[in-house]
């Protein structure tokens, strides 16, 4: 067979995307399991000048990264990682660029796919770090038995090329387009769907050049299964008599974790006073997609001691244009991050401020987390 030299460095290529016109799926399965994936991209230094790796924080990790250029030595990569991280069911690819050998390309992808990973690409803007797949890293991507691509991601396809011809040299049906044909049914696609797929990825751009897929190209021909990603990470803490849950702008239930996790009649409000010392937690609905948080075990004998310790409050709250933040916390080393009602970071400063300027912030719930020499401390606020 031919194996097509499927490559592109994407720096400094602009991206293309259209408006959504098809209506992809928005449902539990759509939910990836990313809990903490800005705070761990911050230890990361991506490269996609390197062979494909995968980064996971630890042996419990629900997820891994994936950065660099699918190369000879990718299936002995996958596999090792297989074995390795038995916990991870999301990969969320973040520069991908592309394969060196096709032929190794599909073999690893196959592999990945056999385990039943989610696959998941961020907005270029989600996060410091820039996101985007092309080339072999889609083939590679759409092995997911879920495939999340929020909303202004970057997907570039491309003709391949054998050095002398690119792929639409040879007539359909040649035998040297059945092997990524084959791939994509291998993985789910039907024949049709599966031709489709490949017909249109080599005709988009020339083996030079690069075709960023645009909202409806996703959905029209099945690269994107969900556009929905939450990336859920609920937890309650005690505020002096009562129990607190950091999930402003999502519907939930409190919870009564020694009664059978029976739901404590009436108590939707943010903030619970605990009925007794106990384990509480939330249950969380989203899209129709339930979540609960960690049980909290509350002790009342420490009351007295918990209000004196460290504590955080923001002004206005709803705010417009300016946030206010106030706390017996030493400001000195504290650090702020504001995530929206998904995770995504929209705001991070590396020395906290009292006056933080929000203007430029869509309205909607956003969570701040503030990092001190104390410990963490979350509060939220709505923008208005």
């Amino acid at each position: 067979m031919v194996i097509r030299k499927h490559f592109l460095t994407l720096l400094g290529i602009l991206f293309f995307t259209g408006l959504l016109n098809a209506q992809v799926s928005e449902s539990c399965e759509c939910v990836v399991d990313t809990a903490g994936l800005a705070s761990y991209l911050e230890t990361l230094n991506l490269n996609e000048n390197q062979p494909l790796t995968f980064e996971v924080e630890n042996a419990n990790s629900t997820f891994a990264v994936l950065h660099g250029y699918i190369a000879t030595t990718t299936p002995n990569t996958v596999n090792d990682f297989i074995a390795n991280y038995p916990n991870v069911t999301t990969l969320v690819f973040m520069q991908v660029p592309g394969s060196l050998d096709d032929e190794a390309n599909l073999i690893a992808s196959q592999a990945l796919r056999n385990v039943g990973y989610k696959h998941y690409i961020p907005n270029v803007t989600a996060y410091a770090e820039d996101a985007f797949i092309a080339s072999g890293g889609v083939d590679m991507f759409v092995g997911g038995v879920v495939r999340v691509v929020d909303q202004g991601a970057e997907v570039g396809v491309h003709s391949w090329t054998d050095g002398v011809n690119d792929a639409t040299f040879y007539p359909p049906g040649h035998q040297f387009h059945q092997p990524y044909i084959d791939y994509y049914v291998n993985v789910g696609f039907s024949q049709q769907e599966a031709e489709d797929f490949y017909y249109f990825t080599i005709n988009a751009a020339p083996a030079a050049g690069v075709h960023f897929m645009s909202e409806s190209e996703l959905n029209q021909y099945g690269t994107r299964t969900c556009t929905y990603a939450p990336a859920p990470d609920y937890s309650v803490s005690q505020n002096g008599a009562s129990i607190e849950a950091d999930l402003a702008g999502a519907s939930y239930q409190w919870l009564d974790c020694n009664n059978g996790m029976a739901p404590l009649t009436g108590e939707t409000s943010q903030t619970l006073t605990a009925p007794d010392n106990g384990s509480y937690a939330v249950i969380v609905t989203e899209n129709s997609c339930m979540d609960t948080s960690a049980c909290f075990t509350v002790d009342f004998a420490g009351i007295e001691d918990l209000e004196n310790e460290t504590s955080a409050t923001l002004f206005p709250n709803p705010a417009e244009n300016e946030l206010n933040i106030t706390g017996n916390f030493n400001f000195t080393g504290s650090k702020l991050e504001i995530t929206n009602s998904i995770g995504q970071r929209v705001l991070y400063k590396d020395a906290l401020e009292q006056k933080n300027d929000i203007s430029g912030l869509p309205e909607g719930v956003y969570i701040v987390h503030i990092s001190t020499l104390e410990g963490k401390i979350t509060r939220s606020f709505v923008k208005q």
